[in-house]
């Protein structure tokens, strides 16, 4: 038994199997955004003048919520003052720390920093990749096409109408990304699949703040309803 232990193998004893405890995160690799638990968020803003313009600043979140200035690289925007303002800004702002099981990791984000002369503040910052939910949004995703609906078959010659409500992730391009289809209330389960393949083919209006596309947890009715009788 103690020998087993010690090689790591899985021994039943008068407790039952020993549950597995996945190895730590590791304190020195630098981890991509989809790979953590909890996304670094921005904790302090320190706003800038200038005219209207956004720069990307790519940059590594060290585990203590700090930007690593040798790791900073604008990936977009060419005015000079507007670039050298938001390296500046963001080399200066405090982040909560990305997370994997709890234990703070480094993590490799795209800062953009949105310039507007009249808004207020002044710089509205958003980590690139976070998928916000529609309340959060200034423009909501809205259908723009969809395939044909395909009524199944059997509840169509049962004349059984129905509503599914499926929930997906539209993307900055206003596609549906592979995976997070699900179904979040439904009349009949036999709906199910005709309605989530109408999503998943449907093209939308992707979701903005501050004029810039994101990812958006968004909620879809889809009714099947019987055609009318002459």
């Amino acid at each position: 038994m103690r020998y087993a232990a010690l090689v790591g193998v899985v021994v039943a004893g008068a407790c039952g199997p020993t549950a597995f405890i996945p190895p730590p995160p590791s304190p020195q690799r630098v981890y991509a955004i989809g790979e953590v638990d909890e996304r670094p968020e921005v904790v302090l803003h320190y706003p800038a003048g200038g005219s209207d313009g956004v720069v990307v600043v790519r940059v590594v979140i060290d585990s203590a919520g700090n930007p690593e200035p040798a790791t900073a690289e604008v990936v977009q925007g060419s005015d000079s003052v507007l670039v050298g303002a938001a390296r500046t800004l963001v080399l200066k702002t405090l982040f909560r720390p990305a997370r994997v099981r709890g234990r703070v990791v480094q993590v490799l984000v795209e800062v953009p920093v949105e310039f507007s002369a009249v808004s207020q503040p002044a710089i509205t910052l958003h980590i690139a990749g976070d998928v916000y939910g529609e309340t959060e949004l200034q423009e909501r995703p809205h259908l723009v096409s969809g395939p044909t609906l395909s009524y199944p078959a059997s509840l169509l010659l049962s004349r059984i109408s129905g509503r599914v409500i499926i929930e997906a992730v539209i993307d900055t391009t206003g596609r549906v990304e592979d995976g997070t289809l699900r179904v979040v209330e439904s009349s009949d389960a036999r709906f199910n699949q005709a309605a989530k393949d109408y999503v998943r083919g449907a093209r939308f209006v992707a979701g903005r703040i501050a004029g810039r596309a994101v990812r958006v947890r968004f909620e879809m009715p889809v009714e099947f309803k019987l055609p009318t009788r002459d």
